[in-house]
């Protein structure tokens, strides 16, 4: 019904909310990006005056938006730069609590490694949802 949803231990999970990123052609900001949530941000706000309602994508174009950055994502060891922070995390923790030896192994590696990042929309999202809380104590001081 032109809503894509993700599936974890076949059970509904999450609903994809949006696939817009508008990013211009050659920009100084482009070698300075690190994750899709600085670009989200830096592209975002530069192109505020474009409504997201006049980009014609079909559905089924979107669905395989989402199938393709989630596959990606997969391929590079569920790397949390490579979609929205407020997505990865939360789905990289159920895919842990769900079993999956890959995201076992790489869930507190994710943590630390955004949270050093120090990119401030996703620090306070880690701090507010929690998300250090699943560090040690020695983890925790190594990131200071």
């Amino acid at each position: 019904e032109g809503t894509t949803y993700i599936f974890v231990d076949n059970k509904p999970f999450k609903q994809c909310l949006g696939l817009y990123l508008i990013i211009p052609i050659a920009t100084k900001e482009q070698n300075q990006i690190k994750s899709i949530d600085e670009a989200n941000e830096i592209f975002n706000i530069q192109q505020a005056g474009i409504n997201t309602e006049e980009i014609e994508i079909s559905s089924e174009e979107e669905f395989m938006g989402h199938c393709s950055n989630l596959q990606a994502w997969v391929e590079n060891n569920y790397d949390t730069r490579l979609i929205h922070y407020n997505l990865a995390f939360p789905l990289l923790k159920k895919l842990t609590e769900a079993g999956d030896p890959q995201a076992r192994k790489v869930f507190k590696e994710e943590i630390a490694k955004r949270y050093k990042s120090g990119f401030p929309s996703v620090v306070k999202y880690l701090e507010e949802e929690r998300y250090l809380d699943y560090l040690s104590k020695e983890e925790l001081d190594g990131l200071k």
